[in-house]
């Protein structure tokens, strides 16, 4: 009985110190969702005081539902989009944190993968797939945007868009190709690793190549909690966690 009580209080004191616990919410773009998920559970667990809260989302979205939310705390989207914020005021006060790399790649769900190393085996494995997935650039969608412009330039717009599904994000694009639902998914080589890395085929062409740099904006970097927190992605278990993810960190100081 006694043991019994005693594991009664201590949940019941674990319940208490997490229901009375200070809230964190980051806002990221979903390509750096399953590291940062993973990051982010370690940091809870240690310090049940102190609970961070993740929403995922496109690139542009993330940065959208950031600034709508007074109580916001971070932000993690492309370094670019960071910077055009800090440069019309948007963002103010705090300089960004860059965090990690990714490229932009391929994904199928065909049992022979196409070989695509130049931009005529591009072009002939667009034309040759009969659906095609990728983020819907009207979202803010990073890869969704380049994809649009590179299909324009290879003049294969219209064949691609006839067959084209719109997906809400990089996740939903692959929760497409995983379904076998469509042939190719274009997306974060990060997101096609994390949902299931048998289905990559690789990056675009160096001459189309899109690295993406994800950078960490916070309202109060200063704060203890979230001092702590970028310390942990930044440390060198936090780097592993995103190169497991398919994501290259970027070395800051040694920790």
């Amino acid at each position: 009985m006694k043991s019994l009580s005693r594991l009664g209080f201590i949940v019941l004191a674990i319940w208490s110190l997490s229901a009375n616990a200070t809230e964190y919410r980051f806002y990221a773009a979903a390509g750096i969702k399953l590291p940062l998920i993973e990051l982010s559970r370690l940091f809870n667990q240690t310090n049940p005081q102190s609970q961070l809260i993740n929403h995922f989302d496109t690139a542009g979205a993330a940065e959208k539902k950031f600034l709508a939310d007074p109580k916001s705390t971070c932000l993690i989207t492309t370094q670019i989009r960071i910077n055009q914020a800090l440069k019309s005021g948007t963002l103010v006060g705090q300089v960004q944190i860059p965090l990690t790399d990714t490229l932009a790649g391929i994904a199928s769900s065909q049992k022979v993968k196409p070989v695509i190393t130049n931009s005529n085996e591009l072009v002939s494995a667009l034309l040759a797939a009969k659906s095609i997935a990728f983020s819907n650039p009207a979202n803010g969608a990073t890869v969704g945007l380049h994809f649009q412009q590179l299909i324009k330039k290879l003049d294969i717009e219209k064949a691609v868009m006839d067959k084209a599904i719109l997906a809400d994000d990089g996740v939903e694009t692959m929760k497409l190709v995983i379904a076998k639902k469509v042939d190719l998914g274009i997306t974060q080589m990060s997101e096609v690793i994390q949902a299931d890395r048998t289905t990559l085929v690789g990056p675009f062409p160096s001459e189309f190549e899109l690295a993406t740099r994800y950078s960490l904006w916070c309202k109060d970097p200063s704060l203890p909690e979230i001092s702590a927190f970028i310390g942990l992605m930044q440390s060198d278990f936090g780097s592993r966690i995103f190169s497991e993810s398919g994501l290259r960190p970027v070395r800051q100081t040694a920790r």
